[in-house]
């Protein structure tokens, strides 16, 4: 398939494992017959190392088991994943597909493991539903795939355009990002939000992933005297990262992703995180009332409380399901762009040609161990 095929330039790094297994799959969907007890047969990609395994993985068996409600179980969730070379991602879903018999995938966060996924995906033809905010993952060239989650360069561009005052060519801002290949992508794209918004990050500065530059970051941070910090983290770290500037004396606005909206991020910031600004989904009555149900049900499986990845974690499967049942295998590629939309517990499932969600946003802000709405004229 020439098309994926130009799409990776990394291809050559997969390792020889996955090539193999890839290779095996000469038609542009895998041979294989699910069981007849099951109908569908999803396969969610995680590695062990992801920050949001945990929630992602919860909110998609929450939705299988709903599925299967009925006296017949008809959907069935397979999960892989595992720490090791760049390649080792590509293995694991390559198996899921070709073993396991899985007819669509679920991405994590993770950039470069949705990349893998995205590989598998150009050569089987099987759709892909992704959690990763990368723009890069929309870019792919593999027209079979959708994202859940937010962009980076929408959430960025929507918080500077809503809290930035004053001059907009004026430097105000500084963001905290992961090191490695992950901040790299998400410094390109906040600096493309910051553009979007005729604003200018003043720096970026990336954190370790053990936070071992902690004190170092923050010192850095104060003497940048900015009016705002974008801490574009997982939620622990982002929250421990938030507590330690209140510590050490900044003032000046604190805000993140969406996927800081999670009970995580509140208990590693404790009361620090007052006033911690992300951006949501503007739901209406309804979309409200299915995040409240939602949100109940997790509770009752799990006894915890749901954040935001979990949220789209349940989305992606119910979405998958979907999609699957209402096409066989060999019109799935014909399926995209996908041109109807689904009630999810995030927010309406909709989506543009390119596969990204359509959203509006608003903003929400910390306040006494939660998140809540806050009006913009309070910018």
């Amino acid at each position: 398939m020439p098309q994926a095929e130009s799409a990776f330039p990394r291809s050559s790094r997969v390792s020889l494992v996955a090539a193999g297994l890839l290779a095996a799959a000469v038609c542009p969907w895998p041979a294989w017959a699910a069981p007849e007890s099951t109908k569908v047969v999803i396969g969610l990609l995680l590695p062990p190392e992801e920050a949001e395994a945990a929630s992602l993985r919860g909110g998609a068996m929450l939705a299988v088991e709903q599925a299967n409600q009925a006296p017949t179980p008809k959907v069935t969730l397979v999960t892989r994943g595992r720490i090791g070379q760049w390649g080792a991602d590509a293995v694991e879903a390559a198996r899921m597909v070709l073993d396991d018999g899985a007819q669509g995938l679920i991405a994590p966060p993770n950039g470069a493991a949705t990349h893998l996924a995205l590989q598998v995906a150009g050569r089987t033809a099987v759709p892909v539903i992704s959690l990763c905010a990368d723009s890069s993952v929309s870019q792919t060239g593999v027209p079979w795939m959708v994202r859940i989650a937010p962009t980076t360069i929408e959430e960025g561009r929507f918080l500077l355009s809503s809290l930035t005052t004053g001059q907009s060519d004026r430097p105000q801002w500084v963001a905290l990002v992961p090191d490695g290949r992950a901040g790299r992508e998400i410094s390109l794209d906040l600096n493309r939000a910051a553009s979007a918004a005729q604003r200018k990050l003043k720096r970026v500065y990336e954190v370790s992933s053990t936070l071992t530059n902690l004190e170092s970051v923050t010192a850095q941070v104060l003497k940048e005297q900015p009016t705002g910090v974008l801490v574009w983290l997982d939620p622990v770290p982002a929250g421990r990262l938030t507590k330690r500037l209140r510590e050490v004396g900044f003032a000046g606005k604190l805000a993140g992703p969406s996927r800081c909206n999670s009970p995580a991020f509140l208990a590693s910031s404790g009361r620090t995180s007052e006033g911690f600004l992300v951006p949501a989904i503007i739901l209406d009555t309804p979309g409200e009332a299915r995040l409240l149900s939602f949100q109940a049900a997790y509770r009752q499986r799990y006894g915890i409380e749901a954040d935001f990845t979990a949220a789209e974690g349940y989305d992606a499967a119910r979405l998958l399901v979907h999609i699957l049942e209402k096409n066989d295998p060999q019109s799935l590629p014909r399926a995209f762009p996908l041109a109807f939309s689904l009630p999810g517990a995030s927010g309406v499932l909709s989506f543009d040609a390119e596969g990204n969600r359509k959203i509006a946003l608003r903003l929400l802000s910390a306040r006494r161990g939660c998140f809540a709405a806050v009006e913009r004229e309070q910018k």
